[in-house]
C-alpha cells in the first residue's frame, strides 16, 4: 500500500514542495510537473496532492494508471490562477477508484480531467470496476462547479451514458463565469483532442 502526500508553493517566482512518500514534484519555466516514479496506483494506495500557485502550468509526467483488483483514494487540491491539465488517468478492468479534486480559483483558470476506461490497444475492455470522480471548483470563494463521473462495471457502454471508453472534461473560470465541455472520445481519438486542447493553454 502507498501513502503520498505532496504539498506544493508557488508565489512570487518562489518554489516550495513539503512531501511525505515517493511522490515529488519540479517546476521549468512557469510549469510544474508532478512525478510519480512508479506511475502505478494500487493495492489500497492514498494520494494526496495540495497545490497553491499565483500562474503557471500543472501537468504531470506521463498517464496514471489504475490497475486491477485495486482500490484507490486520490485527493487534488489546487488553489490561485492556473491550468491543470494532467495526463489522462488510465483505468485497468477490474480498477476501483474514488478521486476527489477542489480547485479554488483567485482570478482564472483552465482545468482538463480525462478518463480512459481499459486498455484497449491490449484488447482489454473495462467490464468491472466502480468509479466515482467529484469535481469542485470555487471561484471568489464560491462554488461554482459540482460535477461527478460515475461508472459501475459496464454501464458507461451504455450510448446514452457515454458510449465510448473516454471522457475528457474541459472546464473554463475567468472573471467568475464558468464554462464546461464534455467530450466523449474513443482510444483512438483522445491523444488527438488533448493535443488540440493543450495547444490552446499555452
Amino acid at each position: 500500500m502507498l501513502k503520498a502526500y505532496l504539498e506544493i508553493n508557488n508565489y512570487n517566482n518562489k518554489f516550495y514542495i513539503f512531501k511525505e512518500g515517493p511522490l515529488g514534484a519540479f517546476k521549468v519555466n512557469k510549469t510544474i510537473y508532478i512525478v510519480n516514479p512508479s506511475e502505478v496506483l494500487a493495492n489500497n494506495d492514498n494520494i494526496e496532492i495540495k497545490i497553491a500557485t499565483d500562474e503557471g502550468k500543472i501537468t504531470d509526467q506521463a498517464y496514471t494508471k489504475i490497475i486491477s483488483k485495486s482500490i484507490v483514494n486520490l485527493r487534488i487540491s489546487i488553489s490561485g490562477s492556473f491550468s491543470y491539465i494532467p495526463h489522462p488517468i488510465l483505468f485497468y478492468n477490474k480498477a476501483n477508484a474514488e478521486i476527489n479534486n477542489e480547485f479554488y480559483v483567485s482570478d482564472k483558470a483552465i482545468i482538463i480531467e480525462s478518463y480512459i476506461l481499459g486498455r484497449k490497444g491490449h484488447g482489454e475492455i473495462f467490464r468491472e470496476g466502480k468509479i466515482k470522480s467529484i469535481t469542485k471548483i470555487f471561484s471568489r470563494n464560491r462554488l461554482k462547479i459540482f460535477d461527478i463521473f460515475k461508472v459501475k462495471n459496464e454501464d458507461y457502454r451504455n450510448p446514452n451514458l457515454m458510449g465510448k471508453e473516454c471522457i475528457i472534461n474541459i472546464y473554463k473560470i475567468e472573471n467568475d463565469e464558468v464554462d464546461i465541455d464534455k467530450r466523449i472520445v474513443s482510444t483512438e481519438d483522445i491523444e488527438e483532442e488533448l493535443s488540440l486542447l493543450y495547444m490552446l493553454t499555452k
